[in-house]
């Protein structure tokens, strides 16, 4: 059971990040909405088909939604129960996946909550579902980060668009290039798949560059691959 320091009245609790076909995200929302959650936050991406002809057409981009769904511990296992009724487990139907992550300290009108203990030890997590890995290159760089990926053996993966914040000030100072256009790389993988992940992907030009990008991983408590989502 995770314990939490209570701070007033707000608990930590968990972030689960959804990712399904473009239009369907409406649908997840409502869906985890009747299971618990107070709300969530849909954000257009974008994925890279598997296909060989797709890539060699360069039609392989499929849109997406992500989902991002911020609950408490107990909301949470509802949320993931009322998901996992949609399980698909053939790869061949498969229309996008869950994870769920803990968090430790909520920033919520004004109130920060935390987890106690900076090192502390979660049972669910002893034994993680997987990883989720992270990786924020400049713009034009995700293709190659989910190619390289794929190469490596890691599952599906989701790209969003963003923006450094990097000034001309930080380029002078730093001495690197100034890419304010970003891409955010969501990529699950096994556990034992996220350190010989990691160790390809900083290999790849586009980390080693200077300002080129980072990647990180962090435990996935649950997992599960999504089918159909009616509505």
């Amino acid at each position: 059971m995770t314990t939490i320091k209570r701070e007033d009245g707000i608990t930590g609790g968990k972030l689960i990040l959804t990712v399904v076909r473009r239009s369907l995200g409406e649908r997840v929302v409502a869906l985890t909405r009747a299971a618990g959650a107070k709300g969530g936050t849909v954000v257009p991406g974008r994925a890279k088909s598997d296909g060989r002809l797709e890539r060699f057409l360069e039609i392989d981009d499929a849109p997406e939604d992500v989902i991002l769904t911020l609950a408490s511990d107990e909301d949470s296992r509802s949320i993931m129960e009322a998901l996992g009724t949609h399980e698909e487990r053939t790869v061949r139907h498969r229309q996008g996946f869950a994870v769920q992550l803990d968090v430790r300290r909520i920033l919520k009108n004004g109130a920060m909550s935390r987890a106690d203990g900076a090192l502390r030890r979660i049972p669910e997590m002893e034994n993680a579902s997987g990883v989720l890995i992270c990786v924020i290159v400049n713009r034009g760089c995700a293709d190659d980060i989910i190619f390289a990926a794929r190469e490596a053996g890691s599952g599906p993966g989701v790209i969003l668009n963003g923006r450094g914040t990097a000034s001309e000030k930080d380029v002078e100072f730093l001495g690197i290039p100034l890419f304010p256009e970003k891409e955010i790389v969501l990529i699950l993988a096994r556990p034992e798949q996220a350190d010989p992940l990691l160790r390809t992907l900083g290999q790849n030009p586009c980390l080693t560059r200077p300002g080129g990008g980072i990647a990180f991983a962090v435990d996935a408590e649950k997992i599960i691959s999504l089918g159909k989502i009616p509505g």
